[in-house]
């Protein structure tokens, strides 16, 4: 017998008959891929930079159009801005002195600088409050899908010449101002190094007409967007999705008022042998040139049209407008804008109708969820960047900052910025949750005044010097007992009311 040694197939030709599915072997594979005869689902495939660069100009003009004129989406970026900065987190120094331990006084004096900074100095324009600005970012990011900031410094005769300069994403532009460096690329408003994607530059049209274009160090910008794909040096506004959705509701909802409205001014038709003689009798033509009459009449805000012998005007008979199918088609917009911005329902639509306790904690809990990734962005991207900024050109124009801030600027640097918390739905359930975590040492008194917007500090001293108070008026409330009566209450004859 003669023995043949089968020759074995090559891997290539192994994965081949594999994915082909030949031997009788099962498939599988992302059906999502599949392309059939009737799928003409035809996609692009660009590198990230090249895809947002072509389509941003046209979404971003959009968006603005919708948030204009689409109530809708005219809530989304007004619920983003105020989910996300409200009337501003909290901004509390953790200064150290070089031990290791607390420098209180320091704290103090850099919170109260840095605040009156937020009010008075931080717009380079002088209007607008830090916070304002920070909104600002927020309508950018939903609008733009990128926010730019420029760390300018402003006059001898502020406080701190650091202040912050807002530009419009339209104003970057690819150009040749500044030459590359080398390993250095000039496009899409950006100089970067083309190899490691580290932004160098930006290329800023000073005014509107473009004729003039500045560079900006990259450390002097602060840049905000959300990084979706490696390589990505430009944002997109998270809308995009929701774009055509809403632009069809607003077309249809358009489409329905002007039907209603016209529908609504028709009173009736009146049909006459001679309608110039009709008007004329009622006074409504001086003669009876036929020339001269008019086909349409008002009464208030009504409309009388006049029609000739055999003539005849028939309106398609429709349901009664807009239809039950409105609201449906209505509420699936919004829900699809409130997803896309990872918003609840609720929220961005107003309606509230069937929310009880428990679901409006869910919504909370949710929102709180959602957004964190963008608070996340927020803090390190702007706030902090913002502080360290101010923090230098205030150790080099003040002379309350340690000289060890220099050497070991960590320590005067280490801050934290507390999100308030929304209005509570319940406040005696919170409360109650509060004190019994409280009392199973779940929690400390001042996680729960931070997460509320205050500051412990300012809490306690303001509880002290209202209980000074009122021992100095005598006056005995539940839960207070004044200092004279708790020192010697027989002395006042109060023995019988503390019991």
């Amino acid at each position: 017998m003669v023995y043949t040694r089968r020759k074995r197939a090559t891997p290539r030709k192994q994965a081949s008959a594999y994915l082909s599915g030949q031997g009788g072997q099962t498939v599988q594979r992302y059906k999502a891929a599949k392309m059939s005869e009737s799928d003409h689902w035809s996609t692009s495939n660009q590198l990230v930079n090249q895809l947002i660069s072509t389509a941003s100009p046209r979404l971003r003009s959009r968006v603005r159009d919708l948030v204009r004129n689409y109530p809708v989406f005219t809530r989304a970026v007004n619920a983003y801005s105020a989910l996300m900065i409200g009337q501003g987190p909290k901004f509390q120094s953790k200064a150290v002195k070089p031990n290791g331990q607390p420098d209180e006084k320091l704290r103090r004096k850099i919170e109260s600088s840095f605040y009156r900074w937020m009010e008075y100095d931080a717009d380079a324009s002088g209007r607008l409050h830090f916070f304002e600005l920070q909104h600002m970012l927020c309508r950018q990011l939903i609008e733009c899908g990128e926010s730019f900031f420029q760390l300018t410094t402003q006059s001898k005769y502020k406080q701190n010449p650091l202040s912050l300069m807002p530009i419009e994403a339209d104003r970057l532009v690819s150009s040749s101002f500044a030459k590359a460096k080398s390993g250095a690329e000039c496009d899409y408003g950006l100089e970067f190094d083309k190899y490691t994607g580290k932004v160098l530059a930006y290329h800023v049209n000073v005014d509107d007409l473009g004729y003039e274009v500045k560079r900006v160090p990259a450390q002097n910008m602060l840049h905000i967007y959300q990084t979706l794909r490696p390589g990505q040096l430009r944002g997109v506004t998270p809308l995009a999705p929701a774009i055509l959705f809403a632009r069809a509701m607003s077309d249809y909802v358009g489409n329905e008022l002007e039907a209603q409205r016209i529908a609504s001014r028709y009173l009736s038709f009146v049909t006459s042998p001679n309608i110039g003689e009709y008007q004329a009798a009622r006074g409504i033509l001086g003669g009876k040139d036929e020339k001269a009459r008019e086909d349409i009449d008002y009464i208030e805000n009504a409309l009388v049209e006049y029609l000739r012998p055999g003539e005849e005007i028939k309106f398609a008979e429709m349901p009664s407008r807009p239809g039950e199918a409105f609201s449906q088609i209505e509420s699936y917009t919004t829900r699809m804008t409130a997803i896309a911005l990872n918003l609840s329902y609720e929220v961005l639509s107003g309606d509230y109708k069937g929310i009880n306790y428990s679901t409006s904690k869910a919504i909370r809990g949710d929102n709180q969820v959602f957004l964190a990734p963008d608070k996340f962005m927020h803090e390190y991207r702007s706030l902090r960047p913002t502080f360290y900024q101010w923090l230098q050109l205030e150790a080099l124009t003040k002379d309350y900052i340690p000289s060890y801030y220099w050497k070991n600027p960590e320590l005067i640097e280490n801050h934290v910025w507390t999100y308030r918390d929304r209005p509570s739905t319940d406040p005696t359930r919170d409360a109650t949750a509060n004190i019994k975590n409280l009392e199973a040492g779940l929690v400390s008194p001042q996680s729960i005044i931070l997460a509320q917007g205050g500051d412990p500090e300012e809490v306690v001293s303001e509880i002290a010097k209202y209980r000074k108070m009122l021992d100095e008026h005598k006056v005995q409330l539940k839960g207070h007992i004044p200092t004279p009566l708790a020192n010697n209450p027989a002395a006042l004859g109060a023995s019988e009311e503390l019991e």
